[in-house]
């Protein structure tokens, strides 16, 4: 029997290779994906695959902003750019996500703040990448909707009246809802008259394409503010003071006709929250105000709560009921802000601002995605000249935090975290701050008293 040549062997050999490949991609295949294009308002089939990660490469390919991967069902799993429509499900019900390159787990209720901006899908298709409220996070993609941006769809956006920066928040993808909140002083570099697109509120654009591809590449490079910008009334540290009066909480609220309020002639019992505990007034007021609708919504009148302490999504009626409004100021500070939201040894702490769903006390308090800016606003109009020296920003290394000058290390703010801080002095290169909680003995004491204590970074 006469032997193969090593040229019929290498030909069979290839042969048998392409079938394996041919066979492999048969086997592998996992439904068909349609590359979509739906400019001018109409959708026209591009081209389809029967292996998602060939869509994905062919969509990346493509500099068509108009394109998306449709599955057999008509489901859009893919988008060069668009929206994620959060607004899936009742109001008694969160949605649940995993922080970008972590383990952590957040939440959020999408009938407060629908939109999110697209970013990514996975390998397979389950997954969605999307930013809302400055936390990029994957959710399950039978959670969500994704909408290419068109004129058809409503994104939320940030505009300047006067001062104020307003933030227009959509409650729908698919109609106009939406509310709109003066949140703090305008960004530098933001002018009137213009529409700005944002899911931090740190870095503004002037288009929504600008945007996209600025936050799908981690960059900040087309953005109309040339350096991060931080709401101090969003930011600021609930270890700070207000030099307001107690008077001045009632004027607020009558220029709201709030008089019937649960919280009119409360302004002593706040005031001295400040002075016990060392934690600011005017936030824990504007924070019961966000909660409680003003001190008049039925949980509060029934329960004396004015925190929406317990009172869940899934069962507001479970809220903590209160002997009296002392009774539940006093929990609040002590209980929710001292022992926990401001204590860096409790696992409910990001930082003891308002903040949003990436940083400070929105992360794990609601599920509201802009209830730390809803506080801010509040706050804003009843304090609108704040006289703290307030310092905010992304911290680039390890910030270990010192009970003195080269003590002891009592907290540490981490890389890509944000730290805000009051300053107080700034002398041979470490700046004095305002603690987030009460020192005593070189070591956080949170069933401590806090007396305007302070601690060190190094730095001028």
């Amino acid at each position: 029997m006469r032997k193969l040549q090593r040229s019929q062997i290498i030909l069979v050999l290839c042969f048998a290779m392409m079938i394996g490949i041919f066979l492999g991609f048969k086997f592998t295949e996992s439904g068909t994906y349609q590359l979509v294009s739906y400019a001018n308002g109409t959708t026209q089939i591009q081209d389809t695959y029967h292996h998602f990660w060939l869509a994905k490469n062919a969509l990346a390919a493509s500099n068509d902003r108009n394109l998306c991967i449709m599955d057999e069902q008509g489901n859009v799993l893919a988008l060069k750019e668009g929206l994620v429509n959060l607004h899936t499900k009742a109001i008694t019900e969160n949605t649940s996500y995993t922080i970008d390159g972590t383990d952590e787990k957040g939440y959020i209720n999408g009938q407060y703040g629908a939109d999110a901006l697209y970013l990514g899908t996975n390998h397979d298709g389950s997954k969605i990448l999307c930013m809302i409220s400055g936390v990029r996070a994957w959710f399950n993609r039978s959670d969500v909707v994704l909408y290419p941006y068109s004129d058809q769809v409503h994104s939320s956006y940030y505009t300047i009246q006067g001062n104020a920066l307003n933030h227009t928040i959509s409650l729908s993808v698919t109609d106009t809802q939406s509310v709109t909140y003066a949140i703090g002083p305008k960004p530098e570099g933001l002018q009137e008259n213009t529409v700005y697109f944002s899911y931090d509120g740190h870095w503004f654009y002037d288009s929504f394409d600008k945007l996209s591809d600025d936050m799908q590449l981690e960059r900040h490079d087309h953005a109309v503010n040339s350096t991060a910008y931080y709401n101090p009334y969003q930011f600021m540290p609930h270890r700070s003071t207000t030099s307001l009066s107690a008077e001045d909480f009632n004027t607020f609220l009558k220029n709201k006709h709030r008089t019937n309020s649960l919280l009119y002639d409360q302004g002593e019992t706040f005031l001295k929250g400040q002075n016990t505990y060392g934690i600011n007034a005017a936030m824990v007021f504007s924070l019961a105000c966000n909660e409680s609708a003003y001190g008049q919504s039925t949980i509060a009148k029934s329960t004396n709560n004015l925190f929406g302490h317990a009172a869940y999504d899934s069962n507001p009626d479970a809220a903590t009921s209160y002997a009296s409004i002392a009774n539940c100021i006093q929990a609040h500070d002590v209980d929710f802000i001292q022992k926990g939201y401001a204590n860096p040894k409790d696992s409910r702490y990001r930082g003891s601002w308002f903040g949003d769903k990436s940083t400070g006390i929105n992360v794990n308090y609601a599920s509201d995605p802009y209830w730390g800016e809803k506080a801010a606003s509040i706050y804003y109009q009843l304090e609108p000249n704040l006289k703290q020296k307030l310092s905010t920003w992304m911290c680039t290394q390890d910030i270990p935090v010192y009970d003195k000058p080269n003590g002891n290390v009592l907290y540490t703010y981490t890389k890509g975290s944000v730290i805000s801080v009051i300053i107080k002095k700034q002398e041979n290169g470490w700046t004095q701050i305002a603690s987030e909680a009460p020192i005593k003995n070189g070591a956080i004491d949170v069933k401590g008293t806090y007396n305007n204590d302070s601690v060190y970074i190094e730095g001028d």
